[in-house]
């Protein structure tokens, strides 16, 4: 019986590190160190299942988000460029380019992926999986320590299966302060054949944040019916709380069906799937956007000598 297995090559010029199932239906996982880590291809049978917009390069030097990308220290948008926590106060810089703005000129998806350069610590593999380690320093010498000066410790591990992907990231305080939680995920799962409209997904959510104008969460909430509902034409852009367990969210097109899994450490979801876009995004949040300036009970901190740890699963159900 073939095992599985790591190799390292090159996308777009930057080194890569793949995990591979064996099998045609064995899953392919790639990722990119030098490019915040971005899980930047996932194949089936050959077959991509990430959405690869303008692509990783644009992705490490532009923010431009494609396939699984880390959205550190902060998940979605600050409501403004100042925020206090625990007795810090932030001021993001406007002389250097550390992070992207959205249209309206707000905060977006943390620091630029160019400035996360992740040390691998371990890619190895056995019969049944194969396992990726990886460490970022977060401290005063980390280029983008001027928008989250709290240091710590990140610790990424992936582990790959026949017909999933588990992802697991781990904070740890290194310094006498506490550290803020608030980072998240922003998976873009391509539609799984078929045109947008006859998709459908399933979400495990029972309560709707109600957000302004600016895309910002008011701090109120709506109830949400979970269950099963067709992508059509409409515009998702909509942050969730009260999820349902298993917590499995699923898009089903007319080939197979994807899923994406909360496990511990994030209570808040995000769906995102724009006009006539061919994939929907199913983030996993720590915390809701803008929680390092609201903060409140949401924004969950980490006192030095614990950890936070927060997992998620993309697979692909057995009946697909």
């Amino acid at each position: 019986m073939s095992s599985c297995s790591t190799t390292t090559s090159q996308a777009e010029g930057l080194e890569t590190i793949e995990l591979r199932a064996p099998g045609a239906g064995g899953l392919r996982a790639a990722f990119a160190p030098g490019a915040n880590l971005v899980l930047h291809s996932l194949k089936r049978a050959g077959r991509e299942l990430l959405a690869q917009n303008d692509g990783l390069r644009a992705y490490r030097e532009l923010g431009s988000t494609m396939g699984v990308p880390l959205l550190y220290p902060w998940a979605n948008r600050l409501s403004r460029a100042t925020y206090a926590v625990h007795g810090a106060e932030v001021s993001l810089p406007h002389d250097v380019p550390l992070f992207a703005r959205d249209h309206n000129g707000l905060p977006i998806h943390g620091a630029l992926p160019g400035l996360m350069q992740w040390d691998v610590v371990e890619a190895t593999a056995d019969e049944g999986s194969a396992r990726l380690r990886a460490r970022l320093d977060w401290d005063p010498a980390h280029e983008a320590f001027r928008l989250f000066p709290f240091s710590h410790l990140v610790e990424y591990e992936a582990l790959l299966t026949h017909a999933s992907i588990e992802i697991t990231v781990t904070l740890a305080p290194t310094g006498n302060g506490s550290l803020p939680v608030s980072f998240g995920f922003h998976p873009y799962l391509r539609i799984p054949g078929g045109p947008r409209a006859d998709a459908r997904m399933s979400l495990p959510v029972r309560r709707r944040l109600v957000h302004d104008d600016a895309m910002i969460p008011t701090g109120t909430s709506e109830s949400f019916k979970a269950g099963t509902r067709s992508l059509g034409d409409r515009a998702w852009d909509d942050g969730f709380s009260g999820l349902v367990p298993p917590r499995r969210f699923l898009l089903t097109g007319r080939e197979h069906e994807l899923s994406l899994a909360f496990g511990r450490g994030y209570p808040f979801a995000q769906v995102y799937a724009p006009p006539a876009s061919d994939f929907v995004c199913f983030e996993p949040m720590t915390a809701p956007a803008n929680a390092l300036v609201r903060g409140g009970p949401e924004l969950s901190i980490v006192a030095p000598g614990q950890s936070y740890a927060a997992t998620f699963e993309i697979s692909i159900p057995s009946r697909s």
